[in-house]
């Protein structure tokens, strides 16, 4: 897991928290796919145009492999680095949006673009757009170009990330984590079918913008079975937001966190008792949609907190070093729910059954408003 100090911890939990609509001078959009393609990915283009389009979006341009390409990867790295070339050149912050729907695999270790299931002609995506992308020296934040991947495809990313401080976001919103043959289903229920859709629910229902983090919490707390969508934050701790183009009357922070997730964050050093009540103080004031709170803090020669969040929230904070997933949409702790605490009797004759009075005395009082709050009491008794 790694750590991080105080002040990486403070900037990336921000970032990650922080949801603010950039204004982007120029949008490019492309959409990929095989003319080969056996997974009705012409569909997917349509639903992905359909998308841009309740973004306010110019259409992307469309690029259809050829069955008779003799240098698929070629072709794909030409057109790939026209428009790079095109948002470099901008002088203002510009943003890059890649769709592609088709097969995905792991060739030689490398994330790849099949025509088919049996993968006869590949194209190896993680050099000809990621690794690029990843590279500060061949990327860099001076450039003002943001790059969101939507891969139709099966697609896992497991590098830890430095917590690092860049403005720029390098995102990815994929179909599945797991290469399996169903990755990409029917074509009305295809990965970029449903986020089209989630766009357009969310236009209908007036919110102002859409973070793709979000998003992507959406669609993952509505998926079962193997096939799940998966995220990741390839540079930088903040998710893509664009504004709709409908009456914009809600503010999307203003809505609750409905899917939530357990995670650990290993600060370097102990943190004071002054820290932590600035830490949550801070998160008293975060709208509702973050869902933040503290569980729990331990002292083990450096710090080591217990939080809970929204999984847009966390998503962007996921292999990063210093964070560790513990569980996602976790419910109440089985604990709480059993008659009597697992462990050692405790020492001077104590009795379990007064512990668990006490302690279910205490949870009946403690409402979640005020979990911070009782949290903060015991820190300043231990300090």
């Amino acid at each position: 897991m790694g750590s991080l100090n105080y002040n990486q911890f403070q900037a990336t939990l921000r970032a990650a928290v922080e949801r603010r609509t950039r204004e982007y001078s120029s949008i490019y959009s492309l959409t990929v796919r095989w003319e080969d393609d056996d997974t009705n990915a012409e569909s997917d283009t349509n639903h992905f145009q359909n998308m841009l389009k309740n973004l306010d979006i110019d259409p992307a341009e469309e690029f259809v492999i050829s069955s008779e390409e003799l240098a698929p990867e070629f072709c794909l790295s030409s057109i790939w680095h026209s428009i790079n070339g095109k948002a470099r050149r901008d002088k203002e912050r510009s943003l890059i949006i890649f769709h592609y729907a088709g097969h995905g695999t792991y060739k030689r270790g490398r994330f790849s673009f099949a025509d088919t299931r049996a993968g006869l002609k590949t194209i190896d995506a993680e050099g000809v757009l990621i690794e690029e992308v990843k590279n500060p020296a061949r990327f860099p934040d001076s450039i003002n170009t943001d790059v969101l991947f939507i891969f139709d495809c099966c697609y896992a990313h497991y590098a830890t990330r430095a917590p690092d401080d860049t403005s720029s976001v390098i995102e990815v919103l994929a179909a599945t984590s797991v290469s399996t043959v169903s990755a990409r289903s029917p074509p009305n229920s295809t990965f970029t079918a449903k986020l089209a859709n989630e766009i357009a629910c969310r236009k209908a229902r007036n919110h102002e913008s859409v973070e793709f983090a979000s998003a992507f919490q959406t669609l993952r707390k509505e998926s079962t079975g193997q096939v799940r969508p998966t995220h990741a934050l390839l540079v930088g701790a903040s998710s893509i937001i664009l504004p709709l183009n409908g009456y914009r009357r809600v503010d999307p922070r203003s809505i609750p966190a409905g899917y939530k997730v357990l995670f650990a964050v290993n600060v370097s050093r102990d943190l004071t008792k002054v820290e932590i009540e600035e830490l949550v103080s801070w998160i008293r004031r975060l709208p509702p949609f973050a869902g933040l709170s503290i569980e729990d803090i331990f002292q083990t020669g450096s710090m080591c907190l217990i939080m809970r969040a929204a999984l847009s929230v966390y998503a962007k904070l996921h292999n990063m070093q210093g964070y560790t997933l513990i569980a996602e949409n976790p419910a109440s702790p089985l604990v709480s729910n059993i008659s009597k605490r697992p462990g050692s009797p405790v020492a001077e004759g104590r009795q379990f059954i007064k512990e668990e009075a006490a302690s279910k005395t205490t949870a009946a009082a403690a409402t979640e408003e005020d979990q911070d709050e009782a949290t903060r009491r015991r820190l300043d008794r231990e300090l």
